[in-house]
């Protein structure tokens, strides 16, 4: 399910952004970097407009910072109450992270691996990528099964590393793919439509944003305090609220982009980030 919990999440002082993020983007970056962008059905007609690049964040955190946000996700975790989480998590954006732009641009190494991940089995789908056709084809020679199938996917995007977000990525995508088996389990991961990649997509996002929470707001889920059951289900409602709120920014930015370039889907994955926390901080 969920990353590790035990860190009580970055403190006052701080950079909104670790120093080490930049350097993990280019790993990400150069992952399945041939591989087209999002093949998406294009109304004819229809204008692609320009997205803008993330913003990247300089600030240094305030003290108290995730105060607001502990107090309403533990509201959440007692009582189960949608309104605290929702609360909660536009606390987490506005103040914790300096507004919803700032709280995207440090999820950007996400929302790269995320657009990675859509492009990666589209063109895995479509054999427009020589090195990803012949990836297919020696995994397929190996008759693997669906869960082999998801090693194989998240090793190839996401290998293992020694940062959160490394983690982070690995456990999100990983859920995510297994996630999509369960909703539907003829899916063939290899031969994808459109739809169920953007499916993948949302399921993928919602994971790293709640693992985001989970890593900076601090243990709750697992308060020795809570009956395991109880904070097992909280999660799990706090994961499907979060996922219903990415799929809505998401089909959103599809209709207006139906047929991104590689550059724009990753501005777009930004975006629905983006939009997903300043949809929570207007509830505040």
């Amino acid at each position: 399910m969920g990353t590790s919990t035990s860190s009580a999440g970055p403190g006052a002082g701080a950079s909104l952004d670790p120093p080490w993020l930049n350097q993990l983007l280019p790993a990400i970056a150069t992952t399945a970097a041939s591989a087209p962008a999002a093949n998406v059905a294009h109304e004819p007609g229809t204008a692609t407009p320009a997205l803008a690049p993330p913003t990247f964040s300089t600030l240094v955190a305030p003290a108290g910072r995730f105060s607001a946000a502990r107090r309403n996700l533990g509201d959440f975790v007692r009582t189960g109450n949608k309104g605290a989480l929702a609360r909660s998590i536009g606390h987490y954006s506005r103040k914790g992270m300096g507004g919803a732009t700032t709280a995207a641009g440090r999820m950007r190494a996400s929302t790269r691996a995320g657009a990675g991940l859509v492009s990666f089995l589209q063109a895995a789908r479509d054999g427009t990528d020589t090195h990803i056709a012949s990836w297919v084809q020696n995994l397929l020679a190996k008759n693997p099964s669906s869960d082999d199938v998801v090693d194989a996917i998240v090793q190839e995007l996401a290998p293992p590393g020694g940062s959160e977000d490394e983690e982070s990525l690995r456990d999100s995508m990983a859920a995510a793919l297994s996630e999509l088996i369960l909703l539907q389990p003829d899916v063939d991961l290899l031969q994808m439509s459109d739809t169920d990649t953007w499916t993948l997509l949302q399921l993928f996002l919602g994971n790293e944003v709640c693992n985001r929470l989970e890593f900076d707001i601090g243990q709750f889920f697992e308060s020795a305090k809570l009956n395991p059951l109880l904070g097992v289900k909280r999660e799990l409602e706090m994961r499907e609220f979060v996922k219903n709120e990415v799929g809505v920014q998401l089909t959103t930015l599809r209709a207006k982009t139906p047929d991104p370039s590689k550059q724009q889907l990753d501005a777009l994955v930004q975006e629905a980030v983006r939009m997903t926390f300043e949809v929570y901080e207007g509830v505040l």
